[in-house]
């Protein structure tokens, strides 16, 4: 503190400035959570402030185009959320977000679709076998079923474009993969 304050002339502000051995205790600075030497990822106030950011943009209620949702509002926030805590050890938690958000883009999809009809529809065009489901369009939970789920697969996310953060932090980290 002297050698900041004395020979830097820098004004420190005794609250806010700590020495902090990170093996003993961690510490938040910049939305990163840095614990036990080396190991950093985001903290859960920045965690927080990202799902708040998608949730008002994915408003589950809403009936819009997924792909011009998905291109113009939700790319580049995830993006730029990503590359920023990307450099982290983070690819657990980024795994769990992009699951996340593809339930958050299906529930929209049931949303538009209104109907049931058109979840048998899509079932039928994917050649589903079994029982055709009978489901609220409207409900949460049912954003995570089975049939949900098969109707629009994973790969529909990836022909819409949708940037995911795993992705991110495989580019980012090539020797972790």
């Amino acid at each position: 503190m002297k050698l900041l304050e004395g020979k830097l002339g820098l004004k420190v502000h005794p609250d806010k400035t700590k020495i902090v051995d990170t093996f003993k205790e961690p510490f938040i600075f910049l939305g990163y959570v840095f614990k036990k030497g080396y190991f950093h990822s985001p903290s859960d106030k920045a965690v927080k402030k990202f799902k708040k950011s998608i949730k008002l943009t994915t408003k589950r209620n809403q009936t819009v185009n997924l792909e011009n949702l998905v291109k113009h509002r939700l790319n580049p926030i995830i993006r730029g959320w990503g590359r920023y805590f990307g450099i982290g050890f983070s690819k657990k938690l980024f795994q769990q977000l992009d699951s996340w958000i593809r339930r958050r883009l299906r529930m929209i999809q049931l949303r538009s679709w209104r109907k049931i009809r058109k979840l048998h529809r899509e079932l039928r065009k994917r050649n589903w076998e079994g029982e055709l489901p009978h489901l609220s369009m409207t409900r949460w939970k049912n954003s995570m079923t089975q049939h949900v789920h098969f109707a629009i697969p994973n790969e529909r996310f990836r022909e819409i474009k949708l940037v995911f953060l795993l992705d991110i932090y495989n580019e980012l980290h090539p020797q972790r993969g």
